[in-house]
Formats: C-alpha cells, sequence, structure tokens
C-alpha cells in the first residue's frame, strides 16, 4: 500500500516465514520501462521476458506447482497468481489464510538467511490474451450500451468508488469509471479476529452470491457464466482486483458457473484518476 514503512525484503529474512519459501516480489517482476509504463506504477504485469527471468532466478520450473501466500491471509498472494496463470502457469495455489493462519496452526517455520537453490531456464511465453484491459479499452468501454458493455467490478471501499473518502495516494481524486459497479474486496473475505488472525476466502457458495450481486442478478450473470458478456475486476492499483478474480475462479473450479471471461484493469484507479481527461464519476450512479 501507498506509504506503508514495512520493508518485505527484510521481513522475509527476519522471518518467521513458510520453509524453503522464495520471496516473488511483484514490484520486482513487473513492468518497469518507462515507455510501456509511463506512469510509473508498480507491480504493472511484466513482458514475458520479464517474468521468465525471474522464475529462472526463484529456481522454478514450467512444470513446478507453485504455492503462493502473503502476511494478511488473502491480500497480495492472488495478484501473484494471477501473473502465473497469465503466462501460463498450469500448478498454482493460493495458500488460504496465508502465513498467519500457518503459524496460528502450529505448523513450522523458519527465519534467518534461506536455504540457497539453482537457478533455472525458465521458459517465456506472452501473457494470454486478452486477460489484461488498457486504459484505452476501459475507456471505450464505458462508453458502450448496457447491451455491449463489459462488467466491471470496483474493489476499493465503497466510499473511494462514491468519492466520498480519499484515496491512499496523496493528490489522486476518488470516484469511479463510468458504469463500473462497486464490490469492496473484503466482501469475499472472512474478516481477521483475536482467534484468527488473518483474512481467508468465504465459502465458495457465498463467494459466488456475492459476484452475483455485485454483477447485477442472476440473469446477468447468466451471460458471464455463459461467455455472452466478460468480467473485468479493477481496484486502487491492480492488487485487490485479483482477490476476486482468484474468487470467480474458485466458483468456476467447483463448477457453480463462475463468469467465461474474465479480466483485470492493470492500471485500475490509479492509472485511471492520474489522466486529466478521465471521467470520473462521484455518487453511487
Amino acid at each position: 500500500m501507498p506509504n506503508s514503512p514495512r520493508s518485505a525484503d527484510k521481513e522475509y529474512l527476519s522471518g518467521p516465514r513458510v520453509p524453503k519459501a522464495r520471496r516473488f516480489d511483484l514490484d520486482q517482476v513487473a513492468d518497469l520501462n518507462k515507455e510501456t509504463n509511463p506512469l510509473g506504477l508498480g507491480h504493472m504485469m511484466p513482458t514475458g521476458e520479464k517474468f521468465a527471468e525471474e522464475c529462472g532466478k526463484l529456481g522454478i520450473e514450467r512444470s513446478s506447482h507453485v504455492v503462493l501466500y502473503d502476511t494478511m491471509g488473502i491480500f497480495s498472494s492472488p495478484r501473484a497468481a494471477y501473473t502465473f496463470k497469465a503466462f501460463g502457469h498450469e500448478k498454482v495455489s493460493v495458500l488460504d489464510g496465508g502465513l498467519p493462519r500457518w503459524i496460528a496452526e502450529g505448523y513450522q517455520t523458519e527465519s534467518g538467511s534461506p536455504v540457497k537453490w539453482s537457478t533455472t531456464n525458465y521458459s517465456s511465453k506472452a501473457a494470454n490474451a486478452g486477460w489484461v484491459r488498457s486504459y484505452e479499452e476501459m475507456v471505450r468501454n464505458s462508453e458502450k450500451s448496457d447491451d455491449e458493455i463489459e462488467i466491471v467490478l470496483d474493489h476499493r471501499s465503497l466510499a473511494r468508488y462514491t468519492g466520498e473518502a480519499p484515496e491512499p495516494r496523496p493528490g489522486l481524486s476518488s470516484g469511479h469509471i463510468p458504469k463500473s459497479l462497486p464490490l469492496p474486496f473484503t466482501e469475499y473475505l472472512i474478516p481477521s479476529s483475536d482467534s484468527k488472525p488473518y483474512t481467508s476466502y468465504r465459502p465458495i457458495e457465498e463467494l459466488r452470491q456475492i459476484l452475483v450481486d455485485a454483477a447485477g442478478g442472476e440473469e446477468a450473470w447468466t451471460k458471464l457464466a455463459q461467455g455472452e458478456k466478460s468480467l473485468v475486476f479493477t481496484c486502487g492499483s491492480g492488487m485487490t482486483a485479483a482477490i476476486g478474480w482468484l474468487a470467480n475462479e474458485l466458483v468456476k473450479e467447483a463448477r457453480l458457473g463462475g463468469a467465461k471471461k474474465t479480466a483485470l484493469y492493470d492500471e485500475s484507479w490509479t492509472g485511471y484518476a492520474l489522466r486529466e481527461k478521465s471521467v470520473i464519476i462521484k455518487g453511487s450512479e
């Protein structure tokens, strides 16, 4: 999050962490090129070559089963999973409840310098077509008729969506993209508590209903489940939008009729609102 004083590198090294875990840095495995990322936004989708290079450094092979976790329970790990799947990696899982749940349930941890691993030659592939939406695509979509429009779910807080609360980034306007619909990412999650100091996903049947309600009801959802329309996830910076993406993947995996065609607006609200020409809607409409 912007303005956070935490150092993920220091936390990884000092521990605790899952034994033999390797640190996957979403701000390093990202598009750092000023020509393709002119706004200098964090954790933007990397090129296939960059992704392959970083995976090779971590000793990952195309056949590896990659299990991802974060230190909040469910927060950044779905974005990492989305990145792997976008580049065609087949075996990808997210540890529900993350490191806090691992610790709370009494599993072994380690700290200090990690065990060294061998690098690999991870093969490079381009990202799956249609998985990432650009600013221009989002603007064009907002100008379409209700029959043609892709359904866009905004995963920021409702107060940021309506413009009542400020954005974490100083000077950035709150509000929302025209015709986008609000669905705070926290709705998908069982919140942290004294007995369970981590967030985790709600039961899959509940995830489906949350998505159905946000998308406009069963009729709208049927069109998504049949692939007649696409579902696009957005948030503040492209991180928590992936929580929604993974929720839909879980619904699909359970054969409960998840949206067939999905995408993520990589720049999300930060990229949209930074552009002076963007149309920003305030209020609940």
